[in-house]
């Protein structure tokens, strides 16, 4: 014969525990918690990644000119990394046409106002933060990313008694630069000497 209460007993048995519901909402919370913990921490505890950019040092020459006279020539640095700077002046003659004709050209055949400061008005010491060795004006110091140099030269014109046969002088300014860090790299590709302030002072042939 079936006992019914003997059955409803036996199935208060298999009843949860009152207090395990609510210890259940608690692990789901703490499971929850540590979950989000874990992603927070995984997106912002990615591996570094180094990221160089390559230095760029390109010069760029600034100056006026009105067919009979340049003026206040200098070079800015138009790269991400301080650089020094070097300049070749190069003279020709040349027609209408731009045809380089005639004797070769020199700065003798030019009036030239160097920047003086700390100079002598002299194509050998122009001043003004430039020096010359060999061929090239160099500018002493190493200028920054964006800046400019001093004048190297200040006003340059034709001789008067230098113009034959209607020939037109040109007179090109050209610039080259190197980074300027580590200084054993312009020491070692242009040949100069670098003081123990950074300032190029002489050729390593000297």
């Amino acid at each position: 014969m079936f006992d019914r209460k003997k059955y409803e007993g036996k199935r208060a048995l298999r009843r949860w525990p009152k207090w395990l519901p609510a210890a259940a909402a608690v692990a789901l919370i703490a499971t929850l918690a540590v979950g989000g913990t874990l992603a927070w921490l995984s997106a912002y505890t990615q591996p570094v990644k180094n990221t160089f950019v390559m230095g760029t040092v390109p010069p760029q020459v600034t100056e006026s000119f009105n067919q009979k006279v340049k003026e206040d020539v200098k070079v800015t640095n138009h790269g991400n990394i301080p650089a020094y700077i070097r300049v070749a002046l190069v003279c020709t003659w040349q027609d209408d046409s731009r045809n380089v004709v005639g004797e070769p050209a020199s700065l003798d055949d030019l009036i030239i106002d160097w920047g003086t400061e700390g100079g002598s008005e002299t194509a050998e010491a122009p001043g003004n933060g430039w020096i010359k060795i060999g061929d090239y004006y160099y500018y002493t110091q190493p200028v920054a990313a964006g800046d400019t140099t001093f004048n190297l030269i200040d006003s340059a014109r034709v001789k008067d008694d230098a113009a034959t046969n209607g020939y037109h002088m040109n007179l090109q300014v050209i610039a080259d630069s190197i980074q300027a860090n580590p200084t054993s790299v312009v020491q070692s590709q242009w040949g100069v000497m670098v003081d123990e302030n950074g300032a190029i002072t002489g050729s390593t042939n000297n």
